[in-house]
């Protein structure tokens, strides 16, 4: 089974490179979204739906922002669990915010000498039990052009070791999905079903990749983080953050939840590592390391 999904990973690859696009740039299209469309972003773990009936002249999503161009007058609207901060370069802008239940909506009038960068931040979209909307950050954006401010399909993208998800953020995809198939003349629709699609199953393969490497014993070498499941990494983890007083015992599950995220933002606060956000990255793995003795 292992061997028969590296192998749909490998396809997913060729297709991308046989069209000539990376991940990052391969949703760069023109398109009218007839129906809600997820879109994974694979680096802080967030997934975020652009709502049917957006408008977009292009859209750009990379591993950990999206980058859209909304025609004048148009509108853009996301949906995530998420808070979303917006940038925008070419000009000035009006954005709308809201959140209904635990519903973060985010709608851009569009301008077409604008480019709106939309990352996610860390925050949760809360209204309270009583489910109602607030609307909570309504503002203009504003930004003087500048050419370096224009995102670039070819860019590679620097996260920094502080840009940690939040426990909110949504899992890796935790299975293969079917991939729509696309007829001779597609439309804009289509092809954005299947590159979703494509893309869902690549942060798949990529998590059970990660799977299939752990280490057993030494350093730790990789980042950890909510939403990894059966993970020998996390079981290492676990244990040393049980053996320091900031777990409970019998919690060494190899599960990446809600408990240990608690447990690893303890330490972070106990070494002053910033931000104190429960994703075991570099700062806090050095840390780690250094009390082991490694």
């Amino acid at each position: 089974m292992t061997k028969n999904k590296f192998k749909l990973g490998l396809v997913v690859l060729g297709i991308i490179a046989v069209m000539g696009l990376s991940a990052s740039a391969v949703l760069a299209v023109d398109l009218t979204y007839s129906a809600d469309t997820d879109v994974y972003l694979t680096t802080p773990g967030y997934t975020i739906t652009i709502k049917a009936n957006s408008i977009a002249t292009s859209v750009l999503v990379d591993t950990t922002h999206i980058d859209v161009i909304v025609p004048t007058g148009s509108t853009f609207t996301l949906a995530s669990r998420n808070d979303v901060t917006v940038s925008a370069s070419g000009g000035t802008a009006s954005t709308s915010t809201s959140c209904s239940g635990t519903t973060n909506t985010l709608v851009i009038t569009g301008n077409d000498s604008i480019t709106y960068t939309l990352t996610p931040n860390g925050g949760v979209c809360s209204s309270g039990s009583g489910g109602g909307s607030t609307n909570y950050t309504p503002s203009t954006v504003s930004a003087t052009p500048s050419p370096s401010a224009s995102p670039s399909p070819s860019a590679s993208p620097t996260a920094s070791p502080s840009a940690s998800p939040s426990p909110s953020a949504s899992p890796a995809p935790t299975a293969l999905v079917s991939i729509p198939t696309v007829p001779a003349n597609p439309t804009t629709a289509q092809i954005q079903a299947a590159i979703t699609a494509i893309i869902s199953n690549i942060a798949y393969l990529q998590a059970e990749l990660l799977k299939l490497q752990p280490q057993t014993s030494g350093a730790f070498t990789q980042n950890l983080y909510y939403g990894l499941s059966n993970n020998t990494d996390v079981k290492r983890l676990q244990t040393f953050l049980i053996g320091k007083g900031y777990l409970a015992t019998g919690l060494d599950t190899g599960n990446y939840y809600t408990l240990t995220v608690a447990a690893v933002k303890a330490y972070q606060s106990a070494k002053s590592i910033t931000p104190i956000a429960g994703y075991f990255g570099p700062l806090t793995r050095t840390a780690v390391n250094a009390d082991l003795g490694l």
